[in-house]
């Protein structure tokens, strides 16, 4: 839904602040709108008279077709009349009544809920997302534990609050510090991302949650540079000896991680022929790894399935925009190597169904993709090239430590871009392969980046 710009008072000083608002959170006709919501990421202003910087009081429509949620908010700092208030909300649900398909409405649009607090309608959304009472009282407890740790200076009193509070200060913990260096980096927030940071590098040598996931790290990175010195040279007889020799439980999972596709029948049955070759202890402990191997591919594999589950679903909310381009460009964070193969499987379902209607929408979404790549500037296509060249993932790794500038959302516009051209011509079938391969370690090496940059 478009943003508007009106006048709200600062909700420390009061001075009317002028800015564009956010009303309308229609996850009908804008995928990101929920998880921007949740993340507090809207109406944020800067109050030139008292420096105040945060998000202003307006009144809020909450959207959800998927979980029949139609909900209401309105600031009690705004102090309109009652009448207003109906007026004011019932121009918002109108919005959100007409932009709605008439085989999609159903009984819950004529009986929205209203919310008494902004916190209450966060709840309520995370409550229909499967989030329990007692996991948003835990996490409010990790919240209020994080303000208590942050505004401490000294580290001997640091140490004591620690040991006091230790059993908060878990894997859950460590996951809300990163989301609010991220979210704080997101508003340009440098110092209290670095300040968040500090304390979490503090937290990763002080408690065992911190020890644990410093560990964990230190494994995967092992597994990676293991499987990078392998390149293409890496078998399944080689990766089984890697898996079956590996140091940890940890370093065997992050194989599976890394090497999931090269876990096949054929890999298995390599396993199956050592352990009926095996026995005594050395024939339990094959089986035991196989357990583990078997459960953690299941586990990938669902996680893969809801993910490209999400991402077609995703592509069917693009599909029944008014503006099918606009909302494409729109959303292009939520565009990567899941949405390319269901957009890619769309197309040739559509082809082969011969489905004029459709195909004309898929192509909106193409156009937008290949815009936003053509959007992209020159050195950024001569990058890819220099990547695509390259003859392995360590040596793309190291371009990319050498051009980290480079490595960056436009980048990743530009290369997803690319993918789609590639998908759509069904011409060079190896190139589109090999741009995807790019396109996941770009995406990895620019998470580690970032996750480096706020520690």
């Amino acid at each position: 839904m478009p943003k508007v710009r009106t006048s709200l008072p600062c909700p420390q000083c009061g001075t009317p602040l002028t800015a564009e608002i956010e009303q309308v959170f229609d996850v009908a006709q804008d995928p990101s709108a929920k998880q921007r919501f949740l993340s507090g990421q809207y109406n944020i202003a800067d109050c030139p008279t008292c420096r105040y910087h945060g998000s202003l009081a307006a009144p809020l429509v909450y959207h959800d077709p998927a979980k029949d949620l139609l909900m209401t908010f309105m600031p009690p700092q705004l102090n309109l009349p009652r009448n207003e208030q109906e007026r004011v909300l019932g121009g918002l649900i109108q919005q959100v009544v007409n932009a709605l398909p008439q085989e999609q409405k159903r009984g819950y649009i004529f009986s929205p809920q209203q919310a008494l607090t902004l916190q209450g309608l966060v709840e309520t959304v995370l409550e229909k997302e499967g989030v329990t009472r007692e996991m948003l009282d835990a996490q409010k407890k990790r919240l209020s534990l994080l303000q208590r740790l942050a505004a401490i200076t000294d580290m001997e009193a640091l140490d004591v609050v620690v040991k006091e509070e230790i059993a908060l200060i878990d894997a859950d913990f460590f996951r809300m510090m990163s989301q609010i260096i991220e979210t704080s980096l997101a508003q340009g927030d440098q110092q209290s991302a670095q300040a968040v940071a500090n304390l979490q590098n503090a937290l990763l040598e002080k408690t065992p949650a911190g020890l644990e996931l410093k560990a964990r790290a230190q494994e995967v990175d092992a597994a990676v540079k293991t499987l990078q010195a392998e390149g293409q040279n890496l078998t399944r007889e080689r990766l089984l000896e890697l898996i079956l020799t590996a140091e940890s439980d940890t370093r065997r999972e992050a194989y599976v991680g890394l090497a999931r596709t090269g876990m096949d029948y054929q890999f298995f049955a390599l396993l199956t022929e050592k352990i009926e070759a095996a026995s005594g202890e050395e024939k339990t402990r094959l089986e035991g790894i196989r357990e583990q191997l078997l459960e953690a591919t299941r586990q990938i594999d669902e996680q893969m399935k809801a993910l490209r589950g999400q991402a077609a679903k995703n592509l069917d909310l693009l599909l029944e925009q008014s503006d099918i381009k606009g909302a494409t460009l729109a959303n292009l964070q939520a565009i990567d190597d899941y949405f390319i193969t269901a957009l890619d499987a769309a197309y040739g379902a559509a082809q082969q169904e011969n489905d004029a209607d459709k195909l004309a929408k898929l192509e909106q979404v193409i156009a937008a993709l290949q815009e936003a790549s053509q959007s992209a500037a020159g050195p950024d296509q001569e990058f890819l090239q220099s990547l695509l060249g390259a003859p392995d993932e360590a040596a793309r790794k190291k371009l990319m430590e050498d051009n980290a500038d480079k490595v960056n959302d436009a980048f990743l516009e530009a290369l997803t871009g690319v993918m789609m051209q590639l998908n759509s011509a069904d011409q060079n079938p190896e190139l589109a392969e090999t741009v995807r391969k790019v396109y996941r370690e770009v995406v990895r090496y620019s998470m580690e980046a970032k996750s480096k940059a706020g520690g």
